[in-house]
């Protein structure tokens, strides 16, 4: 199941069965319940995940508060990419608010992929650089609307 789940991602078609297959060993789904907590800002960031039904929001937070609302995840979102940017821990919080289930994917492991098919590697950071440009302009739409 695993398997399928990451050949039928956008992200991940551009991995070859064999990688799909190593990463998939490394991989896993998760089921979530409305109102647990995925990771929180300074936690390690181990893995990369793919909301494969429910929803996941992702929150800037500060201590005693909601936090600032930065990406509403859906259906074949991703979220968790931080760790394939270079900074060792999570910067948001996210939190399920619908009851979900997430492919939970092991970041060594994709790294690995990532380093020794550099052209792969190009292609999946092109399009997690897409994913956070998308964070940025939503972020900065949200915070003119409240300005108004």
């Amino acid at each position: 199941m695993v398997m399928e789940r990451l050949k039928g991602h956008e992200v991940f078609s551009f991995l070859s069965p064999k990688e799909i297959e190593q990463l998939s060993a490394a991989s896993g789904v998760v089921h979530l319940k409305e109102g647990e907590t995925v990771y929180t800002p300074g936690v390690v960031a181990s893995h990369i995940f793919v909301l494969l039904k429910g929803r996941i929001e992702l929150r800037r937070t500060a201590p005693g508060e909601e936090g600032f609302l930065v990406d509403d995840i859906v259906d074949g979102g991703m979220f968790g990419v931080s760790s394939l940017t270079g900074l060792e821990r999570y910067i948001l919080k996210a939190e399920c608010v619908k009851d979900s289930e997430v492919l939970k994917i092991e970041i060594n492991a994709l790294r690995r992929i990532l380093d020794d098919n550099p052209v792969v590697g190009y292609a999946i950071q092109q399009r997690i650089s897409q994913i956070f440009f998308k964070r940025y302009v939503n972020a900065m739409e949200s915070v003119t609307a409240k300005a108004r």
